[in-house]
This record gives C-alpha cells, structure tokens and sequence, in this order.
C-alpha cells in the first residue's frame, strides 16, 4: 500500500490540534486529547486520517460512550495516512499506559508486532479491521460486503450500453476492496453492454478525483455510472460530475455520508450512499474494551481474538430517504459540538 509524504512535526501538531478542535474536544499534554475527566478506567484511540469526517464521527461515537461511563478517552492522531506519523501517535499513546486502545491501522501488517506486545502486558487492543497477523482482542466488522447490495446497484444502472468505473481509494485495503469489486463483478456478468474500466486509485484525495473523473468524463463520453469507494471519492467524484453539466446523466453510488456527499445527493448529484455507522464503531468499539477491563482486572495477557462481533450494518440512503430519522442518524459529522 502507498503511503503519503510524512509532514513536518510542526506541520503535524498543528494538523492535529485542528482535527482535536472539530472534534470538540479539549486538548491535554503529549498531544491528546480527553473526553471525560473520569480517572478509573484510560482509553486511548490512535486515529489516522482524522480530518475526515467519517473518522471524526467514530471519535464522537467512542467520546460519548466514554462519557456515559465514567472512562477517559484520549485521542493521538495524524491528518494523514502515512506509516510514520501513525507510528510516532502510536508511540505517543503507549507512554501513557493505557488500559485498553482503539486504533486504525490503514496497513494491517505495521502495528500487529506492537499490538501483541500491549496485549501481553493485559491491554486489550481493538481495531477497526483487522490486522495482519491477527494480534488484536477483536476488530469491528463492518457489513461491506458489496454482495449485500448487488440488488440496489444493480437498479440504479443506466439503460443502454456505456461505461463504468470504480474509484478504490487506496489499493491494498481488503476491506475496502469488498465494498465495490462485487458490485463490478456483478456488472461484468449481468450487464455485458456496459464497459468496465480500469479502477482509478485516487489516495482519498478529493481534489485528485476530482481530476481523474474530469478527464474520464471527457475521454469517455459515454461514462454513466461511478463506484466511489469512500468519502472524498465521492466527493471528488460529484464535483466533476457536476462541473461536467452532467447531474442525473452519470449515476454515482458513492459510500460513506460525509457533509459533503449528503449536500450532493439532495441536489440529484450523487444518486445513492451507503453509509457506514461510524458512531456505532465507535462506540462498539469503547463497549468493548471497557468489557474486557472489568473482566481483567489483574491485567492477565490478553487473548488475541477472543470475541467474534456481528458486522455492524450500512444504511443505504436516497434523495427520497435522506430526512428519515435512520438516515439523520447515520450522516457523518464535522464536529462533535452538539
């Protein structure tokens, strides 16, 4: 998997004192941040890519069940996806002894070493997928299987023959991968008059899909359907579409509900989102740790996947459904403020 430029430290602190304030959160030393005052119980989360809002939204779901239960919940994150800025937050959060931790690895194989160490030492780690090896308490599954919603898809594609293209996001990211390669492979067998193109990467990067999707509008005219992977493939993705005068003419099933991709379904921008319940990830997550450290008190080593979670299901939102209380309820957030 690709990684970005790491940034400069003072670049780096800046950044995530940014992110720390969207989240509404109030900063504390060593560069975290703490949701509760409560003392008893110490969580720490180790999150990359927290400017999106997808992950601004799991911090809130893990802030808010930290709250309810007397925990402190600090945060040690990094703007970016890149290894090394990962690994200096992670660091970061294992010098403050931690009774349990949340982390987002976005390469499954970097932490798994480190991971095996804390939970020898009785704390549980939990992951948001999984890692390679396996060395976590558990992760939280999300139901992405795009096998779930070959139906939907499948209804949404334009008559007549054209072309199709997914927006994968980063490569090398499984769990990303099963999101959009069954809706593909549906196409390619349900649907021979439609051309496949050849996946796009685009590094979660708006202004590069943005880019990319510009000059497949122009090389393709005949381009009528978008898979956007992820939030700023689906933004990315919308502004070109819009930009092209093509709304309505190109459909865009796009995951995630980043402010953004919810302002462009209301307009008939984007046609479908499936949204993945980040506040239930995060607070599944906290429910979790906070189980295996009651049930732990004398900090015994930690059994690496010892509870098997039930997939957390995705919401699939329209322009029709997007005012639902369950639809309300699954939209990211730029803040935790209110």
């Amino acid at each position: 998997m690709s990684v970005l430029h790491m940034r400069s430290t003072l670049i780096g602190v800046a950044s995530v004192a940014a992110v720390l304030s969207l989240a509404g959160c109030s900063g504390t030393a060593g560069g975290g941040t703490t949701a509760s005052s409560g003392d008893s119980v110490k969580l720490a989360g180790v999150v990359a890519n927290a400017t999106d809002p997808y992950w601004i939204t799991v911090m809130c779901g893990a802030d808010k069940a930290a709250k309810k239960a007397g925990a402190a919940m600090s945060w040690y994150t990094s703007p970016t996806t890149s290894a090394d800025s990962m690994s200096q937050s992670f660091t970061s959060a294992t010098l403050t002894d931690p009774d349990g931790m949340f982390l987002n690895p976005f390469q499954g194989t970097q932490f798994s070493t480190q991971v095996g160490g804390l939970m020898g030492k009785g704390v549980p780690v939990v992951s948001s997928t999984p890692l390679d090896p396996a060395t976590q308490y558990t992760d939280i599954p999300l139901a992405t299987d795009g096998s779930n919603f070959v139906d939907q898809f499948m209804q949404i594609l334009p008559k007549g023959s054209g072309s199709m293209v997914a927006l994968g996001g980063i490569t090398g990211i499984p769990v990303l991968d099963a999101t959009w390669k069954p809706l593909e492979d549906a196409v390619a067998t349900q649907r021979p008059d439609i051309t496949i193109l050849p996946t796009e990467y685009t590094d979660f990067d708006v202004t590069k899909t943005t880019q990319i999707v510009s000059g497949l509008l122009l090389a393709h005219p005949d381009l009528s359907m978008i898979i956007a992977s992820t939030g700023p493939e689906g933004q990315g993705a919308a502004a070109a579409v819009q930009q092209a005068g093509k709304a309505g003419k190109v459909a865009i099933w796009a995951y995630d509900a980043v402010p953004a991709e919810v302002d462009a379904l209301k307009a008939g921008v984007i046609t479908v989102l499936a949204a993945k319940p980040a506040q239930l990830m995060g607070s599944r997550a906290v429910e979790v740790l906070l189980d295996e450290i009651k049930n732990n008190p004398d900090r015994k080593p930690v059994t690496a996947m010892k509870p098997s979670l039930e997939p957390l299901p995705l919401t699939i939102i329209t322009k029709d459904t997007v005012d639902s209380p369950e639809a309300q309820a699954a939209l990211y957030k730029d803040t935790c403020a209110g």
